[in-house]
């Protein structure tokens, strides 16, 4: 199963959740899974949401592992459309104001993290986009930055905050990162994701910032303040890397004006 998912280029994130839904089934009537019968499956997801409490979207995952390990390995295909999938709760993004991402610029004072936060938003990356950025990937002369096989096995390009430049140079300076941008432990490896979250966490600490926020906010903060000050939605769809402009769309919720030629909304926070 994880062979299959690797070939298909699927993210490391999704191989684990997926094998984990299957083997979570396995071990629950400890049984191979050719052996567990449709109704035994619905019994088993009743059981995460009734007993374990598990969330909408928890259940969805365990629910798509299920659904592919038997679609490709028990060629029961029947099992797609038998096994419900719990719609995706549409819950509006919690956005910070400039203030409150500016502030929270300031208050973080450790520079390899105060660059990473400002790309992640100047930018509107994922945290997985931030983490495997590379030095070679940031083009200066023409200020974008190439994102590679991002979610979807999608490559594109994101504007380059001008105002980000003298801090970026000054960083790559002092830190001279070699492969990756946002080094680890060695500067041959990624930062961690539990790196980056503690350093988003300390900061909205530090700043005093209230809201239930988590690093996807700065993504999400970015789309919403391109919208507001005049972007249009497929500029915006494109920056981000959205497949479909349905997603895109929920930014329109929040605010939105008419359209100009984009600029990065951390540059705005620094005009």
């Amino acid at each position: 199963m994880r062979k299959r998912m690797v070939i298909n280029h699927f993210s490391e994130r999704t191989i684990e959740s997926y094998l984990r839904g299957a083997k979570k089934l396995s071990d629950y009537y400890n049984l191979v899974p050719g052996e567990i019968d449709n109704e035994q499956i619905l019994d088993f997801l009743v059981f995460l949401k009734e007993q374990k409490n598990h969330s909408r979207s928890s259940i969805r995952i365990y629910a798509a592992g299920i659904k592919y390990l038997y679609a490709h390995f028990y060629n029961r295909k029947d099992i797609l459309e038998y096994i419900p999938y719990p719609k995706k709760a549409r819950k509006l993004p919690v956005i910070l104001s400039g203030r409150e991402v500016k502030k929270l610029f300031e208050v973080t004072t450790n520079l390899k993290h105060r660059v990473l936060l400002k790309l992640t938003y100047g930018c509107g990356l994922r945290r997985n986009e931030i983490r495997q950025l590379k030095v070679v990937d940031i083009d200066s002369k023409r200020m974008v930055i190439r994102i590679e096989n991002s979610k979807g096995a999608k490559d594109r390009d994101t504007i380059l905050p001008k105002s980000i430049m003298p801090e970026l140079r000054g960083y790559c300076r002092i830190l001279q990162p070699e492969k990756y941008l946002f080094f680890g432990r060695s500067k041959d490896k990624p930062i961690s994701e539990e790196a980056i979250r503690w350093a988003f966490d300390n900061a909205v600490k530090k700043a005093g910032i209230r809201k239930n926020v988590f690093l996807h906010s700065l993504r999400h903060s970015f789309a919403s303040h391109l919208l507001s000050t005049g972007h249009n939605l497929i500029t915006i769809q494109q920056l981000l890397g959205h497949e479909d402009i349905r997603t895109t769309m929920v930014y329109l919720q929040i605010n939105h004006k008419t359209a100009r030629p984009p600029v990065s909304p951390l540059d705005v926070l620094y005009q």
